[in-house]
């Protein structure tokens, strides 16, 4: 079945006494038309019964339907995904969970996967998409989403735009195409007929004239010929009164018509709604007190307020909601808050972030968004950073001194927005601020201790540009402001990891060191002040430094003990750096075992629901070996779409962008991994990163035959990685690396010769481990295909299992002794062989000898 095949049960009858009644069976053929269109656009001023008419329409219609209702506050993208996501739920609540993992698609690479899993899970049938009040939407990325949603509709799908106006999007390929189905004013307005028809069905007699009349001065307008209607037993004639009244002051009708006749809890009631924007029927219920007898009495206002059974949740006419927001002098201040707060529990409980801390900013209620922040993800969304910072930019001043934490979570909105310096700099403000107070002050204690942290986290990111390495002063301060261990910071503040664990930017000598010194200074402050904590990343780092100076032995040593430490303590990203490494370890030392001992562990971090990174890491692991293997068709979707914009160079996105500039490399798509290359060189970067993306960039001019740019590039890798030794990067690029150092040292270059026969050594070395990794992949996974080998490969393969030696087997085939050396080379590549006799036992078990 497809995702979105559990189509809801149609309980809600017709009421044949609504206006919209008498429109229905021309508005239900008009529908039936556009849905032959991907998508239908409905756009009208309010209270032409747009919504109604669709919804009555979804009712009858034989189609799955999802219903999303907007409102201003879905111009944040983090937020629309949340309602979006929350919609979905309310048909198919796994494929919802599926679909928010990735979060809102704010970037092309994001927004393919979305559409992706659209594309592999929606089955084609039937099905209504309603994005209702679109008129709303003017966020750039929520319209890019909406725009890519329609073109990508599976058939049998179509898209509804309820909006007031014409919504703004980009139509055109559509408009072409004969793609798009319009319903307008014109088509949902009353015409003659239908109105005097309404009128007769409310046993309301009226003269000719007054029919014109009305229709003249509503232009079939539903929502005012409504209240014509309603309030016609109580004036009876159109002309005067009802005319002018109609005309200049609606909400009078509504106040007269609904509002008097109405309870006064009810009326307090329906004023608390229109502070809040969302009306699903718990949160109704909570505010309400899970009064049942409220609720009734809320519900038999159907003239404006619908509940809504597709999205469990009221419908209450816009124009009814700023009747009601006129009225909110009526409230108390105490009535205000209880409604603000009760909203902010609800919405932080269902996923609405954003709202939850518009509302606890209402209240002031900082401590629950201290709370809040807490339990946020370690790199925390830019939309969600970026609306809390202006949260906390307009927070009194007293707020943060008096509330644990306050300036801390300020502090790591920062952060997530990768504005370290000025995170730096409101961090000496606070501290200013703060160690004036006593020394044995509570407030001061955690507050100096939080923005030390924050500090040291910040000032180790910015050694990415300024080479310095002093971040170990802040964990010393830290500790300083202590009188005894406290709470570990990382389960408060839960700062987001690199693409590598080395922060180093500079490939000057010894700047790798500088820093694991400055971490090892670190972990030195850590453990005494919290309870003698291991946080390992020292280890990890040594492991990364000696990893990348191609020392196996001490990488598998350091990496080993950082999983072993790690696992007890929930250090789900040292773990897994760890086990990736380790991965890379075993590929290169040809175990095939072991790379799949490391892939199973790396995968039951899957079900570790407290590391909120998983998905998108293992992802990346799971890229970096595909392409390895040479199978880089088997890399996630999202990893093959196009490079992410620039955030910053130790934020999560550069990393994929790593990947993706591999799975390029693997597919050939040499332009757009030059262009990232180029782009990677004017901006801050990862020493090991670069030196990566360098060797990769003198491989591709290579295979471009542009070996002149080729040299260049392979000097520009050499001049960053020498002063440090490392060495990996060159190294795993295995077979190009060793054609391309093989030329290279034909050259007059600037580099080395011994340098280049070391590293065409290791990397030919490097091309058999992976081979044969390659082969055990193939026979373990059921891969058909045998290994195909020349002739002039097989027989010398048979010489070799007969016994003869390398100068015997030249003599014989009339092949000088390089010549057979090369061939007994490309044999071993290809069986995976380690030597000649497992060469010889390897072509008999696949009857090739």
């Amino acid at each position: 079945m497809g995702v979105f095949d559990q189509t809801r049960n149609n309980q809600t009858q017709y009421n044949t006494d609504t206006v919209f009644h008498f429109k229905r069976d021309r508005l239900n053929q008009l529908f039936t038309e556009a849905m032959k269109y991907p998508l239908v656009m409905v756009c009208a001023g309010g209270g032409y019964g747009k919504t109604s008419a669709v919804h009555d329409f979804t009712q009858e219609y034989q189609a799955s339907t999802i219903w999303v209702q907007l409102s201003e506050r879905d111009n944040i993208g983090a937020r629309f995904w949340e309602n979006f996501i929350h919609s979905v739920t309310q048909i198919n609540e796994p494929f919802a969970k599926t679909l928010n993992k990735s979060g809102f698609p704010d970037t092309l690479e994001k927004l393919n996967q979305s559409l992706s899993l659209f594309r592999d899970h929606v089955e084609i049938k039937r099905r209504i998409i309603v994005l209702d009040d679109f008129h709303f939407i003017d966020d750039p990325s929520v319209i890019r989403f909406v725009e890519e949603g329609f073109r990508c509709v599976p058939p049998g799908t179509s898209l509804f735009l309820i909006s007031r106006s014409t919504p703004r999007i980009n139509i055109a390929g559509l408009v072409s195409k004969d793609h798009i189905f319009n319903i307008s004013e014109e088509d949902l307005r009353f015409n003659d007929d239908e109105l005097a028809q309404y009128f007769r069905r409310q046993n309301i007699s009226l003269k000719p004239d007054s029919l014109r009349g009305i229709m003249q001065d509503t232009e079939g307008w539903a929502f005012a010929i409504n209240l014509i209607a309603r309030s016609y037993k109580k004036a009876p004639g159109y002309e005067g009164y009802l005319r002018n009244a109609m005309k200049s002051n609606i909400f009078r009708y509504m106040e007269t018509e609904t509002w008097d006749g109405i309870s006064e809890r009810l009326r307090h009631f329906l004023v608390r709604l229109s502070l809040i924007d969302h009306l699903s029927v718990d949160l109704i219920s909570l505010l309400a007190g899970e009064d049942e007898s409220l609720i009734n009495e809320l519900e038999k206002q159907n003239a404006y307020i619908r509940r809504d059974s597709y999205i469990d949740a009221y419908l209450i006419h816009p124009l009814f909601l700023e009747f009601l927001a006129s009225k909110q002098e009526l409230l108390t201040e105490e009535q205000k808050n209880e409604t603000y707060e009760i909203a902010g529990a609800w919405c932080d409980k269902n996923g609405f972030k954003i709202d939850a801390l518009s509302y606890y900013e209402k209240i002031a209620d900082y401590e629950e968004i201290v709370r809040m922040f807490v339990e946020l993800p370690a790199q925390i969304p830019y939309d969600i950073a970026r609306y809390a910072t202006g949260v906390f930019e307009r927070a009194p001043a007293e707020a943060f001194d008096t509330v644990f934490y306050l300036a801390a979570m300020y502090l790591r909105a920062l952060m997530s927005q990768g504005l370290w310096r000025k995170t730096i700099e409101l961090a000496e403000y606070f501290e200013e601020r703060y160690i004036k107070l006593p020394n044995d002050n509570v407030f001061r204690r955690r507050t100096l201790r939080s923005i030390y942290y924050c500090c040291a986290f910040s000032r180790a990111s910015m050694g990415l540009t300024e080479d310095k390495y002093d971040f170990d002063l802040y964990y010393e301060k830290l500790e300083k402001c202590l009188s005894e261990p406290a709470v570990n910071m990382a389960k408060l503040l839960n700062p987001c990891h690199g693409p590598w664990v080395c922060k180093v930017g500079s490939a000057r000598k010894g700047a790798p060191e500088e820093f694991i010194a400055a971490l090892k200074r670190s972990a030195v402050h850590i453990s005494r002040c919290f309870n003698n904590l291991e946080t390992g990343e020292d280890d990890l780092a040594s492991g990364e430094l000696n990893f990348y100076r191609n020392n196996i032995s001490g990488a598998e040593s350091f990496t080993a003990r950082v999983i072993d430490s790690s696992r007890g303590k929930k250090q789900f990203e040292n773990e897994h750096r760890a086990l990736f490494y380790t991965l890379r370890i075993a590929v290169m030392q040809g175990n095939y075992e072991k790379v799949e001992r490391a892939l199973k562990e790396l995968g039951a971090q899957l079900y570790e629901t407290g590391y909120s990174n998983r998905f998108i890491n293992y992802d990346i692991v799971l890229c970096w070996y595909y392409c390895a293997l040479g199978m880089p068709e088997k890399t996630p979707d999202w990893l093959k779409d196009a490079f992410s914009l620039y955030a910053h160079a130790g934020f999560v996105e550069n990393f994929a962008n790593q990947m993706k500039a591999r799975y390029c490399y693997a597919t050939r798509d040499f332009p757009a991994l030059l262009s990232y290359i180029h782009d990677m060189k004017k901006r801050e970067s990862y020493l090991f990163g670069r030196v990566e993306m360098l060797a990769i960039e003198a491989c591709v001019y290579y295979k471009m035959k542009n070996k002149e740019k080729a040299c260049a590039s392979l000097e520009e890798a050499y001049k960053t990685a020498s002063p440090n030794n490392i060495l990996t990067p060159f190294i795993e690029l295995g077979k190009d690396m060793r054609t391309l150092t093989a030329f290279a040292m034909k050259k007059n270059l600037s580099i080395p010769k011994q340098w280049l026969e070391d590293i065409n050594r290791r990397s030919a070395y490097y091309a058999k481990r992976l081979a044969h990794i390659m082969t055990e992949y193939k026979q373990a996974n059921g891969i058909g295909g045998g290994i195909s080998i020349s002739r002039r490969e097989n027989e010398i393969l048979l010489d070799l299992s007969h016994g003869l030696s390398r100068t015997e087997i030249a003599v014989n085939r009339s092949l000088s002794i390089n010549t057979v050396k090369m061939v007994i080379n490309r044999v071993y590549m290809k069986l995976g062989a380690e030597n000649l006799a497992d060469a010889i036992r390897i072509a008999a078990e696949r009857k090739i000898v």
